[in-house]
Formats: structure tokens, sequence, C-alpha cells
């Protein structure tokens, strides 16, 4: 399953709810307990995460991870 990881939709799903969430990505980076810069990279597109990551990410915004590896 994580070998068929679509990087562009994890990084328009994340960046979509951060936007729709109203939060700033320092403040992500806080609650996920991921760097900012480690964000920023996988919504820019140059860092494709690990599942560890979408998890961390998934309970940060309170959205499934199946969104994002689906």
């Amino acid at each position: 399953m994580y070998d068929k990881l679509n990087m562009p939709q994890i990084k328009n799903i994340i960046a979509k709810n951060i936007k729709k969430r109203d939060i700033p990505v320092h403040q992500l980076a806080q609650i996920s307990g991921i760097s900012t810069f480690e964000i920023y990279e996988i919504i820019n597109g140059q860092l494709l995460p690990n599942l560890k990551t979408l998890r961390k990410l998934s309970e940060a915004l309170n959205i499934p991870l199946t969104d994002l590896i689906n």
C-alpha cells in the first residue's frame, strides 16, 4: 500500500487541511511533533513522508490516515 503513495495527493490534502483549519504551519509542527521545515518540504512536494509522519499529520489535522494513503 505505502509503495503506491501519490505525492501530489498527499501534499494537496495536507495543504488543503492546513488552510481549511486556518492553522499556521509552526502550530501544526508543535502539535504533530514534526519540524516546520519538514512540513514545508512535504507540502511543497520535496519530501515524501514516511508512514509514521503521515500518521502524526493525520492525527494533528484530525483526518483519517486513509485519506492520505488511498
